[in-house]
C-alpha cells in the first residue's frame, strides 16, 4: 500500500497490558480487522474506552447501567474505527458510513429523554480525545519530512468526518423523537420513570397505562444480553426470555418494557403473597431460552410492595446487574445472592484500595493469578476444605494444595488464623478485577 494513511497500520494499543475488550461484536470486529488488522483495531477499542471514560464523566446519564456503559462504549468504537478506515483511504466526508452501532446507541438515548446537547458534547469530546492519540502517534510512525502534510490531512479530514457524523445524528435524533414522543410505548416509559423517582402518580393512570395495581406486591427484573450479542442478533430472544420468565413466576400482572436493542425491564406483581422460592422457579423455568439466547443475564430484586416496594426492587435488580455484570457469567442472579458483593463494592475505589492492600502482589492481573484467586477464595470459604474446593473447580485436591501454597508464596505470608479480611478481598476481586 502507498496511501498517505499507510502508518495507521502500525498503530498498536499503548502498554503491554491486556487492554479493555471490544464492545463491538465479534463480526464487527472481524470486519474492522480484515481492513485495518488486529493491533489498530484494539488501538481504537483501548481509544474508545478511554473517551468514553471522558465524555461519561461530563455527561453520566448517557451510561445508565452496565448496558448503557457497553452501548456508549460501542459508539465510540465504532465511530473511532470509521474514522481510521476513512483515514486509511483517504475517503471524502460525504462518503463517510454512520456505523449502524452508532444509530441504535442513538435510538436509545432518545427513548432514555437524553437531550441533543449532551449527545453531541459526547461525540465531539470523543473525537477530540481520538484526534489527540491519532497526533501522538503520527508523530512516531511517520517520517519528519511527511508529518505536517499528514497532519493537516488528519485534521482536515477526521474533523470534516466528525461534522458529518453529527449532522447524521442530529437529523436522526430529531426523527426518532418525533416518532416516539406520541407512542404508548413513551408514555409508559415516562410514567415508569416518575415511579423510580419516587413522584406521586395516580393509581389509576398506573392501572390503565402500565397493566399494574400499584398496591400490589411487586418484583423487578432485568433482562440483558451478555457482551456483543446484541449487535448480532435481534431483541426477539430477550422477549421471549421475559416471556417465559412472567410464566415461571406465576404472576397475577406483569410489565414488560424493553429499554433498549440489548436490555428489557420486567415487573412481575401479585395481590397477595408470591410463590416461595421466585429466583428458583424462575431459573428453571427460564432455563431452556436462556440457554438459546446466546448468553442472556436475568437480575431479580427482592419482592416488596406498594410504590416503594415496585421503586426498591428495580433499584435492587439494578444493583443485581451491576455485579452480575461484573462477574461476567450470563445466568439468573436473585438479590440475595450478591448483596455482600453488592456492600463490599459499593464504593470501587475504597473496595479496590482495600484489595490491593490486602492481596497484594495476589492482585495483579494476570489469569494465571486469577486462577489462585479463585482456588484460594473457594478454599476459604469452605473452611480450609481442599476436597470440597476441588469438587467446585473440577480438579484435583492436591491442584487445590499447590495453588494455595503459590497463594502464600506471592503474599510473601502464611495464611493467618483470622482469615475473613482475606476471604473479602477475595470476594472484593471477583467484581472489581485487578
Amino acid at each position: 500500500m502507498t496511501s498517505a494513511g499507510e502508518w495507521l497500520l502500525g498503530l498498536r494499543p499503548d502498554g503491554d497490558t491486556l487492554g479493555p475488550a471490544p464492545a463491538s461484536s465479534p463480526a464487527t470486529v472481524a470486519e474492522a480487522e480484515a481492513d485495518l488488522g488486529p493491533g489498530p483495531v484494539a488501538w481504537a477499542v483501548e481509544t474508545a474506552s478511554g473517551a468514553a471514560e471522558k465524555f461519561l464523566r461530563q455527561s453520566p446519564e448517557i451510561a445508565d447501567g452496565p448496558v448503557g456503559l457497553r452501548t456508549a462504549r460501542r459508539s465510540a468504537e465504532a465511530c473511532c474505527i470509521a474514522i481510521l478506515r476513512g483515514l486509511l483511504h483517504d475517503t471524502p466526508p460525504g462518503l463517510i458510513a454512520v456505523p449502524p452501532e452508532a444509530v441504535d446507541g442513538n435510538r436509545d438515548l432518545v427513548h432514555r429523554g437524553v437531550s441533543l446537547d449532551r449527545i453531541l458534547r459526547a461525540v465531539w469530546t470523543s473525537h477530540v480525545h481520538t484526534y489527540e492519540r491519532l497526533l501522538a502517534a503520527l508523530r512516531l510512525l511517520v517520517e519528519a519530512d511527511r508529518r505536517p502534510d499528514e497532519s493537516e490531512r488528519v485534521a482536515r479530514l477526521s474533523f470534516a468526518y466528525v461534522e458529518e457524523l453529527t449532522t447524521a445524528f442530529t437529523t436522526q435524533y430529531a426523527a426518532e423523537r418525533e416518532h416516539w414522543a406520541g407512542s404508548r410505548a413513551a408514555a409508559r416509559r415516562k410514567l415508569v420513570e416518575d415511579l423510580l423517582a419516587g413522584r406521586p402518580a395516580d393509581p389509576t393512570a398506573v392501572e390503565n397505562t402500565l397493566g399494574l395495581d400499584i398496591v400490589h406486591h411487586h418484583m423487578a427484573a432485568i433482562l440483558w444480553t451478555a457482551d456483543g450479542e446484541e449487535a448480532q442478533v435481534s431483541s426477539a430472544p430477550l422477549h421471549r426470555l421475559a416471556t417465559d420468565l412472567v410464566g415461571a413466576s406465576q404472576a397475577v400482572r406483569s410489565l414488560v418494557l424493553p429499554t433498549g436493542t440489548s436490555e428489557v425491564w420486567v415487573w412481575l406483581s401479585w395481590p397477595g403473597q408470591p410463590p416461595g422460592d421466585l429466583a428458583a422457579l424462575i431459573r428453571e423455568g427460564t432455563a431452556p431460552t436462556a440457554r438459546c439466547s446466546g448468553g442472556a443475564y436475568t437480575a431479580l430484586g427482592p419482592q416488596a410492595r406498594g410504590n416503594q416496594g415496585f421503586r426498591a426492587s428495580h433499584l435492587a435488580a439494578r444493583e443485581t446487574q451491576r455485579v452480575a455484570q461484573a462477574l461476567g457469567n450470563p445466568g439468573t442472579y436473585a438479590y440475595a445472592d450478591i448483596a455482600v458483593l453488592s456492600l463490599l463494592t459499593a464504593n470501587a475505589e475504597h473496595a479496590e484500595r482495600y484489595m490491593r492492600d490486602v492481596l497484594g502482589p495476589l492482585a495483579v492481573p494476570d489469569p494465571k493469578v486469577a486462577v489462585i484467586r479463585e482456588t484460594l477464595r473457594l478454599y476459604l470459604a469452605h473452611g480450609r476444605s481442599r476436597s470440597l474446593a476441588a469438587e467446585d473447580l473440577f480438579v484435583a485436591p492436591t491442584t487445590v494444595a499447590y495453588r494455595v501454597k503459590r497463594a502464600e508464596e506471592l503474599m510473601g505470608r502464611p495464611l493467618p488464623q483470622d482469615h475473613l479480611p482475606l476471604l473479602l478481598a477475595l470476594e472484593i476481586s471477583r467484581v472489581i478485577t485487578p
